[in-house]
């Protein structure tokens, strides 16, 4: 009975001696790493694809839960208007390096102002020119921006591009009008170099101006996070502070004339500088 359970090895059939073969192990363990590589490989593109959280520890507490919609709304026209204004000082600083940097300079130097008024050239009519472009663009701006905030209610003029404009051809208009009206006050009175003198002295103040404004009004136009009522009125002190300057240099120009008189001078300032001034704040300061 004993030897009947043991089968002679050449009695056994093929399949029992297929499972017995070394080759067959082999290949079984084969399969087995073989699968358990695939599962590694399968963990480890599904921790790669799987997304990771950067930001949970942080001290960045968020203020609000839902999207805070932002309620100032910049016409699309504006960005190109600072962008010409941008290639206008780009191109006079290109082109006329040299006077832009004396022009600086005569800013604060009367001596040196007075020189330039001495000296003036071809070139330096061309530069003023585009300067007070610039002024009366941004100048434009900034009276376009104190409507919209206070609501002016101009009649025929929308909140568009025709409102910024009209403030541009009013301001050209109205210092082009006080320059022929010095013009021909200087010619009256035999004041024409003294009359030059000042006028250059209000053509630099106003570039100067100009370029100081431009940062305030790209902040007027798209910082939304800053509230639009204090850059208001930082642009208000800095205009503030232009026009004393110019004051205070246009009486030192009276001063140094022989035919100076201290009651023409008041009726001046009152007539041609304070009240417009006047005006201007009481529009801004409108509710």
């Amino acid at each position: 009975m004993k030897d009947s359970l043991n089968l002679h090895p050449s009695a056994r059939t093929p399949a029992t001696s297929a499972l017995h073969s070394p080759s067959t192990a082999a290949l079984a363990g084969d399969t087995v790493f073989r699968f358990e590589d695939s599962l590694v490989e399968q963990e480890e593109s599904s921790a790669a694809t799987r997304p990771v959280i950067l930001f949970t520890n942080h001290e960045l507490k968020p203020r609000h839960e839902n999207p805070v919609t932002v309620n100032r709304t910049t016409p699309d026209w504006i960005f190109p208007v600072l962008l010409l204004v941008v290639a206008m000082f780009t191109f006079l600083r290109i082109f006329y390096h040299r006077y832009f940097s004396r022009l600086f300079a005569a800013f604060v130097n009367s001596n040196l102002a007075n020189q330039v008024v001495r000296d003036e050239n071809i070139l330096i009519q061309r530069a003023s020119v585009l300067l007070n472009v610039v002024f009366y663009m941004v100048a434009a701006l900034f009276l376009y921006f104190i409507s919209t905030t206070n609501h002016w209610d101009l009649e025929g003029l929308d909140f568009g591009f025709s409102r910024f404009l009209f403030f541009a051809i009013l301001v050209a208009a109205v210092y082009t009008g006080k320059l022929l009206v010095l013009k021909i006050c200087g010619s009256l009175f035999g004041l024409d170099r003294e009359m030059a003198a000042y006028i250059f002295n209000i053509f630099l103040v106003n570039s100067v101006l100009g370029m100081a404004l431009f940062p305030l009004i790209g902040l007027l136009a798209y910082a939304g996070g800053i509230p639009m009522l204090w850059l208001l009125r930082i642009s208000l002190i800095v205009i503030g502070a232009a026009f004393l300057y110019r004051m205070v240099r246009g009486v030192l120009i009276g001063f140094g004339s022989p035919y100076f008189s201290i009651v023409y001078l008041i009726l001046y300032l009152c007539a041609l500088e304070i009240a417009p001034l006047l005006v201007v704040l009481k529009l801004a300061s409108a509710e």
